[in-house]
């Protein structure tokens, strides 16, 4: 909890007037954080005498599988073990769960990054077969990395979205009080491409990466969590709830959608997010992307019955409680994803 106390003290510290200096702490503002929790944690173990009260990151001594049955052997044939024939054809049930979990998570990454492009370049940024060809791409790179017992990878929306944000430009130009505007993104590929080569080194950090606790890596999940819905709509208008009428901004979905009617959507909204959280929890985790797929049909066919289609369209927009900074916005505080 301490190390994620003090990413978002650092972070906030964008608020004090203190020129590039405070957007520079802000934005390393992680890294100091957990470079901070790392020697405290040393210190700790030092005046116990060398014994460690925390536990650390489990990094192997070797790359190797993490299956000791396997040995060294890396590839792993779907063909190796004699299965029953049925179970080839019931393989494809939580197959097709997994597909979907995978295809909302490339398409949405997509989309969101699209927008946002939208927003300050012309339409010959627009991305078009291009959605095809990622999940194409997705899906013969978990294919290969199935086969050999590695991780699968698909585009994250917090990553993506963090990296747009850290190559966004705002103006200053702005009168004071009003939000900075988006001018430009310098959109490139080195940036992606350290990065990757960076993480792909880490490898040769093992001993460095020993001495992180387990708790300030939780703290950077949370962090990301807490600031992922920060600046969602859903989260506004629960803000909302507790803030007089007369104190309220000047939101579309404020203005024209009815205060019990708001009320209701957002009890509908958290009662479905409790309900993936819940199932997402339990040993039947394995239904999360069929309840996720059924929110889609409840929200076409039975919220129309509760709601115009009006205050649909307010309350299922992107208007949300924003900053009004006087130079640019923190990176960290931009990546909000839709709920």
């Amino acid at each position: 909890m301490k190390s994620w106390d003090l990413f978002i003290s650092i972070a906030l510290f964008i608020d004090n007037h203190i020129d590039k200096t405070r957007q520079t702490l802000s934005d390393f503002g992680m890294t100091i954080a957990l470079i901070c929790m790392v020697l405290f944690d040393m210190l700790v173990t030092k005046s116990a005498g060398g014994h460690s009260l925390t536990q650390k990151i489990t990094v192997p001594d070797s790359i190797r599988p993490s299956d000791l049955e396997r040995g060294n052997i890396w590839f792993i044939s779907p063909l190796r073990k004699r299965l029953q024939f049925w179970v080839y054809f019931a393989s494809s049930f939580p197959a097709i769960l997994i597909s979907v979990v995978l295809f909302f998570e490339v398409e949405l990454t997509s989309i969101m990054i699209q927008s946002k492009l939208k927003s300050v370049h012309s339409t010959k940024v627009i991305k078009g077969t291009g959605y095809h060809l990622d999940i194409m791409i997705a899906g013969i790179l978990i294919s290969i990395s199935g086969l050999f017992g590695l991780p699968w990878i698909c585009a994250a929306p917090v990553r993506s979205i963090a990296h747009v944000a850290s190559l966004s430009k705002y103006s200053n130009t702005h009168a004071p009080g009003e939000k900075a505007r988006l001018i430009d993104i310098k959109d490139q590929r080195l940036t992606n491409i350290g990065v990757h080569l960076f993480i792909g080194c880490t490898i040769f950090a093992a001993t460095i990466i020993r001495k992180i606790p387990v708790a300030a890596s939780f703290g950077i999940f949370l962090y990301f969590g807490i600031v992922s819905i920060s600046g969602t709509q859903l989260f506004s208008r629960i803000k909302m709830t507790f803030i007089p009428t007369k104190y309220h901004p000047n939101f579309g979905y404020l203005r024209r959608v009815r205060q019990m009617k708001r009320h209701i959507y957002t009890f509908i909204q958290v009662i479905a997010a409790g309900l993936l959280i819940t199932i997402k929890m339990t040993n039947f985790a394995f239904l999360f992307p069929l309840i996720l797929i059924l929110l889609v049909p409840f929200r076409k066919m039975c919220l129309p019955f509760i709601f115009t289609e009006r205050e649909l369209t307010e309350l299922d927009g992107d208007e949300a409680m924003s900053s009004t900074f006087d130079d640019e916005i923190d990176f960290y505080g931009q990546v909000h994803l839709p709920i």
